[in-house]
């Protein structure tokens, strides 16, 4: 399945099909049927072109790219180096070929850099009212750490009432 995907870093000529591609998984298309779709939770664009054109240039962040055979990017993860732990981050897929393996993959490669980095654990954040989201990670043997940040995002509206629920995984 993951043969015709590679996987490679993200670059400045990338920015603004990475931030397309972000905004598209997390708010969805028009008459999407993305099941990781915060449409109804968040109102706004996850993220600009600044904001990623800032991650990237940060040197504890790297941000990984799936792209297919066609080389169109299809998915983008986020890792950030932090003291103890490797955080995941802005995990995206292109809404039509999500639940096919691509996501999977991503979280993969992060773990495996996070390895390669001498981390041995991973910490990621989700919205603790987005259950079918708690339980893909936990599938993937992410497990709640307690810990709980506010929503914050000054570029989106909260629509509904949440909270991150951080999530961790020893590897």
């Amino acid at each position: 399945m993951y043969k015709k995907y590679h996987i490679q870093t993200v670059t400045e000529e990338d920015i603004p099909a990475i931030t397309k591609l972000v905004n598209s998984a997390y708010q969805g298309e028009p008459g999407s049927k993305s099941w990781t779709s915060e449409g109804n939770i968040v109102a706004g664009q996850r993220t600009t072109e600044d904001i990623v054109r800032s991650l990237v240039q940060q040197p504890d962040i790297t941000m990984l790219q799936c792209i297919d055979e066609q080389q169109t990017i299809v998915g983008c993860v986020l890792l950030e180096k932090k003291e103890n732990t490797l955080y995941l981050g802005m995990l995206s897929v292109e809404p039509q070929l999500q639940a096919s393996g691509i996501g999977k993959l991503l979280v993969e490669e992060g773990e495996s850099f996070a390895r390669d980095h001498g981390y041995d654990t991973v910490t990621i954040t989700v919205i603790d009212i987005r259950h079918e989201l708690i339980d893909w990670y936990k599938r993937k043997g992410y497990r709640p750490t307690g810990n709980r940040q506010p929503f914050s995002n000054h570029s989106s509206k909260a629509l509904a009432s949440f909270s991150f629920m951080e999530m961790k995984k020893e590897l």
